[in-house]
């Protein structure tokens, strides 16, 4: 779990801007809060890389209340999708917000990443 303050429009908060929130043997799902840019995006690639390391090869990562992607902390997730997909699993990002999906679009980071867009694109993210 990674902490981080986020200072709001009307008031100030402690998140975990990462946090694991389900495991077994050969699966994870991680939540994300927050930014992640190249200030934080190894924070991000640890803790793939740590359920990578332990055996765990469906990660699911969801971003409902992720307000900012950049180019390093989106590498961080093609290098966890190249790992799992090389141990015949998957990365799968859910939740994604509108925003964040017309970046990966735009950079063609969506023929590399997993998008589940069962929920809809287009949302609103969350404070």
């Amino acid at each position: 779990m990674t902490d981080a303050t986020i200072v709001l429009a009307d008031r100030v908060e402690r998140v975990t801007r990462i946090r694991t929130i389900a495991t077994d043997e050969w699966r994870a799902a991680i939540a994300l809060h927050g930014e992640f840019d190249v200030a934080n995006a190894q924070e991000l690639g640890a803790e793939l890389a740590m359920h990578i390391d332990a055996g765990r090869r469906v990660i699911r990562v969801d971003l409902q209340r992720v307000s900012f992607m950049d180019s390093t902390a989106f590498g961080e997730l093609i290098n966890a999708t190249r790992r799992c997909a090389a141990e015949h699993g998957s990365l799968i990002l859910t939740n994604i917000s509108a925003g964040l999906y017309r970046v990966l679009k735009l950079t063609g980071f969506d023929n590399v990443l997993l998008v589940d867009a069962a929920g809809g694109l287009g949302r609103e993210v969350p404070a």
